[in-house]
């Protein structure tokens, strides 16, 4: 790397010149190694991990990544760094995927900004934001990629942590990747460097940055730039808030009711009197328990009232809970936080005095008895729902309690906080933790075995047991008087996350106190029609809303539940469990999703759908594969064209179609439709693809010709494609490659069914196969049977990498010459 060109292009890019620990980071990782960041709160790290995947894009590097995957625990964080980078470089194709933003669920932009736990149950295939038809479709997308992986000492240690690493280990040789953390122990450091092959960058090795980094530097008339205070003697309330207040103030709690019931008591008494002449519209509230909306709108406005350039002299209190502790670039003079494990303490802290010439005070509570009101009084049917109503009534949720108070103990002997004593604080509270974590950890194999059973099921179920253990359910907030019997559309509306315990003990606390024993409280979507086609992004069926029992509560996974708005209110405050004065009703997401989009088709046959897959490889997908190309090779230690199997692939997948009984229904099906319309072309000796087909008006032609009732042809595809691929390139490129073709409609297809292919048929799939430059004899006929014998070999991590990366690239392309075939082959050249 030329260290001049990058100082010259941070700038451009940024405004300012890259500190030394910045040029380190693009050096080391330029140079084909994985970094693991370790700089405090405020310091610039989100553009030493951004800036060198943009120079080696500029400049045109072979040697680097061309899809950067940024990855954060938390939604305001991803949020934020978001839209600081779009900011930046909006030429660039760059998305976000959260759960309330849901730009890029198939992760195809060049950057995407993502939460760590779509992240994770892409490459684990039970992505969240997809049907299980489609969950093997992301996880190829991090093969090859340059993957961030921010605030790392945030995640779970025995769940999204561990998973992080098995994924890492996973994939070395394959992507490149940054860790940053500002509160991970030396120890822990040393054993991600020693493990899993990565290179240390920290603060304090780049003594000459610390002088010059402003937000870490005292205001010049203070001796320190954070004084901290523990308070013994009280619990955290709005008298004290107001008491201590000085023009910003922010208020972490770490429960949600208890910063929804400080807000209340805040707003109450500045309704009551003018004090400090504080703008009652200026007291905000933000935690977990808001429609994604009114979140971003909230963050926006925290930018203003606590950003950088801010109105000093601008009275604001923010009252919030963890959602805020990483990536939001805000800061407060004063800081009131309930005590919580040293990192979590530390990254709080980092919002107070962040900025150039500031000074703060931070005062820390302990966290009393919870209220009665507050606790869980119900039953569990196992040991893992008894151990999550435990952790529930912990009075330090979501927090360990003996780390809460280990925490406590030690800032009691200090009274100011920087750097040093920062790394002292983690060092000491967290050193014998971290050694536990890290045998555990070890023990267990980073979750590979779990990660292993996920991409084998595919299923949602194992979220809990890689990713996070605190079951969350959706609830959408609605009229439910005014739907039943009605026709509903689940995903339609914003939803709000709440701990599935929390709403059984609040529905058993209603059941109790006898409301209404006849209302609908709840209530849950089910299916009264399904769609007659068979597109995979067609899965469209008529739902309504049926009443449902508070038991259900505790098993129920397949939808949002609704909750009726008579019982459950929405405000200032967020969600709360009583009635409000306004009625607020769960409101539309944003539609950005093809699926509600696509409502017809046009008729292609089978050459000319499989040129539009090979068009559209060649144009929209080959480009971004040259790096993921030159380290294939070396991965498999052998040299092989990547790009003829890929085109292999993309030709056999059909094959499947040109059997008799599955032309029989879908001719039928277009010649019907010709003669009631003389606009649609038949002709009895084309091998159809797909047929011409309208959502609003077919379905019952649809079901005439019995289009649901033929058979299958993934499967005959994997047969076919798996003989030629074993004759030339062995049974483990087989395996991989022919069971992208098995499952390119859904991972759950492990067979395939009778099929007889005419002599026709088998000259339409060899035209395609000698354009390749492809030649080999295909079967013809054969009786169905399981295929789980060319399923990847569950110890060969070769094959399952490869398998991911074709069965994405077939999907995709499938999936987009299938809406546009018309984008990339002309039907004039047909």
């Amino acid at each position: 790397m030329n260290i001049l060109e990058y100082i010259s292009f941070f700038y451009s890019l940024t405004g300012n010149t890259p500190y030394g620990y910045q040029i380190k980071v693009a050096e080391l990782l330029l140079a084909g190694k994985n970094v693991i960041l370790s700089v405090p709160t405020g310091a610039g790290k989100t553009w030493a991990s951004v800036a060198p995947f943009l120079f080696a894009r500029q400049s045109e590097l072979k040697n680097f990544p061309q899809k950067m995957i940024y990855s954060s625990p938390l939604r305001a964080l991803t949020n934020s760094i978001y839209s600081d980078i779009v900011q930046k470089c909006r030429d660039k194709s760059i998305s976000i995927h959260t759960g309330e933003y849901s730009e890029d669920s198939l992760f195809e932009s060049d950057i995407i900004f993502s939460t760590i736990d779509q992240t994770l149950s892409s490459f684990l295939s039970f992505p969240l934001s997809l049907s299980k038809r489609q969950a093997n479709i992301n996880a190829g997308a991090l093969i090859g990629s340059y993957l961030v992986f921010d605030e790392f000492h945030l995640l779970d240690t025995k769940l999204s942590m561990a998973t992080s690493l098995g994924t890492i280990s996973l994939l070395q040789k394959l992507s490149r990747v940054c860790i940053m953390t500002a509160t991970l122990t030396d120890d822990y450091l040393d054993f991600i460097k020693e493990k899993f092959n990565f290179e240390i960058v920290s603060i304090k090795d780049f003594p000459d940055d610390i002088d010059k980094i402003k937000s870490l530097k005292p205001k010049p008339s203070k001796a320190v730039k954070k004084s901290i205070h523990v308070v013994s003697d009280k619990i955290l309330n709005a008298e004290s808030i107001l008491k201590y207040h000085t023009n910003k103030t922010i208020v972490i709690c770490n429960r949600v009711e208890k910063a929804q019931q400080i807000f209340n008591d805040l707003k109450s008494q500045l309704e009551k009197e003018d004090l400090l002449n504080i703008n009652t519209d200026n007291v905000i509230c933000l935690h977990s328990r808001f429609f994604d909306s009114d979140r971003k709108s909230k963050e926006e406005k925290l930018k203003i009232l606590f950003g950088k350039g801010s109105k000093e002299k601008e009275h604001a209190i923010l009252i919030s809970t963890q959602v805020i502790e990483a990536g939001m670039d805000i800061s407060c003079n004063v800081m009131h936080t309930e005590i919580s494990p040293v990192n979590s303490f530390l990254q709080r802290a980092g919002r107070c005095a962040r900025f150039e010439n500031e000074f703060g005070d931070i005062y820390i509570y302990d966290v009393l008895d919870l209220e009665e009101n507050e606790k869980l009084n119900v039953e569990a049917e196992n040991e893992i729902d008894k151990a999550e109503i435990k952790a529930l009534n912990n009075k330090y949720l979501p927090y360990n309690k003996d780390i809460c108070r280990n925490t406590w103990s030690v800032l009691q002997n200090y009274s100011f906080l920087n750097e040093g004593i920062a790394t002292a604080l983690v060092n000491e509270i967290l050193g014998e933790q971290e050694k536990s974590i890290i045998n555990s950890m070890q023990e267990l194999d980073y979750n590979k075995g779990k990660i292993v059973e996920s991409w084998l099921s595919c299923n949602k179920n194992m979220y809990r047991e890689t990713i996070r253990d605190i079951q969350s359910v959706e609830v959408i907030l609605i009229d439910v008087e005014s739907y039943k019997a009605k026709i509903i559309i689940p995903c339609k509306y914003e939803t709000i996350s709440v701990f599935r315990w929390s709403l059984f003990g609040w529905a058993k606390k209603m059941e109790e106190a006898k409301h209404a024993s006849e209302d609908w409280i709840f209530a849950k979507a089910e299916l009264a029609t399904e769609s007659v086609f068979d597109f995979e992004w067609a899965d469209k069926g008529t739902y309504l809303l049926k009443r449902m029992a508070i038991e259900e509560i505790k098993n129920y996974y397949e939808f949002p539940i609704f909750v009726d708005v008579r019982y459950f209110g929405y405000g200032d405050a967020g969600f709360m469990t009583m009635p409000c004065q306004n009625q607020n009703v769960s409101p539309e997401k944003r539609q950005k999703d093809k699926e509600n989009k696509i409502k017809s088709f046009k008729k292609d046959t089978y050459y000319q759908h499989n040129k539009g897959l090979l068009v559209c490889y060649e144009e929209e997908l080959k480009p971004h594969l040259t790096f993921l190309f030159s380290i294939l090779n070396e991965y498999w230690e052998r040299e092989i064209d990547w790009n003829k199997m890929i085109q292999l692939a993309l030709c056999m997948h059909d094959y499947g179609k040109l059997n008799k009984s599955w032309q029989k229904p879908m001719r039928e099906f277009q010649k019907r439709k010709s003669e009631s319309n003389n606009t649609y072309i038949y002709n009895p000796n084309e091998f159809l693809a797909h047929t011409d087909f309208d959502e609003d008006t077919d379905k019952e032609l649809a079901t005439a010709c019995k289009i649901k009732s033929k058979p299958a042809h993934a499967g005959i595809g994997a047969v076919a494609a798996y003989d030629l691929l074993n004759e030339r390139y062995g049974e483990e490129l087989a395996r991989a490659i022919s069971c992208a073709i098995l499952k390119h409609h859904s991972p759950e297809t492990e067979s395939f069914d009778d099929f007889d292919i005419t002599k026709e048929g088998l000259t339409e799939a060899q035209k395609l196969l000698i354009e390749i430059g492809f030649k080999g004899a295909l079967i013809l006929s054969e009786r169905g049977e399981g295929l789980k014998d060319i399923l990847p070999d569950i110890q060969n991590k070769k094959e399952w990498i490869t398998y991911f990366i074709f069965v994405r690239i077939l999907r995709l392309c499938d999936q987009k010459a299938t809406e546009n075939l018309q984008n990339y082959y002309s039907y004039e050249n047909f």
